[in-house]
């Protein structure tokens, strides 16, 4: 490698949802599934947090209001910012133990408290998603 070049990160799929699927995720699980224009947001915010989101693939599609714009977007709003963090550790824990979670992102968001008002989606969540019933 030449010197002055960066090593290429690797960059995982999506573990929440199909990079085709253009239906915003937080809009889903509010029931709204209709497909408009998305933004793609890594869910472990901060610089480091955004490369180990690709490095996992804790990343999802979401709308402008849920992305950046106004009080539901999760960069200003600590339920729906908690609410997917929860979503990527549980979808990263079907495939993984807590202990490699802990070692990855350092944080368990399915023990913290949740900020109040939170609506939490469970294993039944991501069986129904994933055609288990």
């Amino acid at each position: 490698m030449a010197a002055g070049r960066k090593k290429r990160k690797k960059h995982m799929p999506s573990i929440l949802q199909d990079k085709e699927d253009k239906r915003r995720f937080l809009c889903m699980m509010a029931g709204d599934y209709s497909v408009k224009s998305v933004q793609e947001h890594h869910i472990i915010m901060g610089t480091s947090g955004r490369a180990k989101s690709e490095e996992l693939g804790l990343k999802v599609n979401l709308c402008e209001n849920h992305h950046i714009y106004g009080p539901e977007a999760v960069h200003n709003n600590a339920q729906n910012r908690r609410t997917l963090e929860r979503a990527a550790q549980e979808a990263y824990e079907h495939t993984h133990t807590r202990a490699e979670w802990m070692q990855e992102i350092g944080r368990d968001y399915l023990q913290a408290p949740s900020p109040q008002g939170e609506v939490i989606y469970h294993s039944s969540y991501w069986k129904a998603r994933r055609g288990g019933g």
